[in-house]
């Protein structure tokens, strides 16, 4: 248990260092939201081992943390941030497999399920930087740089990519409309506060939006993107979860609402991102959204 503790709270400090380092947006957001997990993953342990073994204290152990190393790159290119990514999932990897092995030898039935409940938990560590990073690497393989592109339409697969996308690709001067389906607290925790967000739910609260009137908003949105472009700003439609769109709609009209604000977006030199999985469209369907939206990643 003291190692657990003395490993979390060394993975807090060392993503904390890393997020002061890196200078992109998106890279930086990770490595905080790493380092506050981390945080947040020690105090439990601490209540743990509080409830397990009531007035003492952690004892630092002499065995190097699983996931600290002295690796401080300078994080002066793209290929930088992509070595630093890569060490960072080796790092979190090896910390799942080391709790993996903690939670097979343990006698202690709670420590047991802490080591298991921790080996989920860096599981997802890894899944998150393997999105950051497979953005990044899109962006090399393809000679992308988000601030450059040219206005259309833009397509991610993935909507934690698309939410780390946006943080490279908002920059003044664009402006953000987002038609979300995750809790929009969260959204905005990663994203900020960097335009207007508006829930795509059935349940009636404040700026939200049934899915079925998304239609309806046409209007609304060529406002936006006009009144961008009067502004000489540029402005960002984003829409999450396409295919929970097409489950209210049906494809053609989720397609005619997706090239109607294409189309605004080329006339008045803004974006349109939009997230959808493949396997919540027909082939076909699929190979449409694809010929009239370019794949980031």
């Amino acid at each position: 248990m003291s190692y657990a503790i003395f490993n979390e709270m060394e993975e807090s400090q060392y993503y904390a260092k890393l997020s002061q380092i890196a200078k992109r947006k998106s890279v930086k957001a990770l490595f905080k939201k790493m380092s506050d997990e981390s945080k947040a993953h020690e105090m439990t342990l601490r209540r743990v081992f509080a409830r397990l073994f009531p007035g003492e204290e952690p004892v630092k152990v002499d065995v190097l943390p699983v996931e600290v190393y002295p690796f401080y790159p300078k994080f002066e290119s793209v290929g930088d941030y992509l070595t630093a990514l890569e060490y960072c999932m080796e790092s979190e990897l090896f910390a799942k497999h080391t709790y993996e092995l903690l939670s097979s030898v343990a006698r202690d039935d709670e420590a047991r399920r802490v080591a298991r409940e921790l080996t989920t938990i860096e599981q997802g560590h890894y899944e998150e930087i393997r999105r950051v990073y497979e953005l990044l690497k899109a962006f090399e393989s393809r000679h992308i740089v988000p601030s450059n592109l040219e206005s259309g339409a833009y397509l991610l697969t993935d909507d934690g990519k698309a939410r780390y996308f946006l943080l490279d690709f908002l920059d003044e001067p664009r402006s953000l409309l987002a038609i979300v389906r995750e809790n929009p607290v969260k959204f905005r925790d990663l994203i900020g506060d960097c335009g207007r967000v508006l829930w795509s739910t059935k349940t009636d609260s404040e700026n939200s939006i049934p899915p079925e009137m998304l239609p309806d908003m046409m209007n609304e949105i060529s406002r936006f993107l006009r009144g961008c472009h009067s502004e000489d700003k540029q402005g960002v439609v984003f829409v999450q979860n396409l295919g929970y769109v097409m489950t209210q709609l049906g494809f053609k009209e989720t397609l005619d609402f997706v090239l109607y604000i294409k189309d605004l977006a080329i006339l008045y030199g803004g974006y349109l991102v939009v997230t959808a999985v493949p396997e919540a469209f027909e082939k076909k369907e699929w190979a449409i959204l694809t010929s009239e939206l370019e794949l980031i990643s």
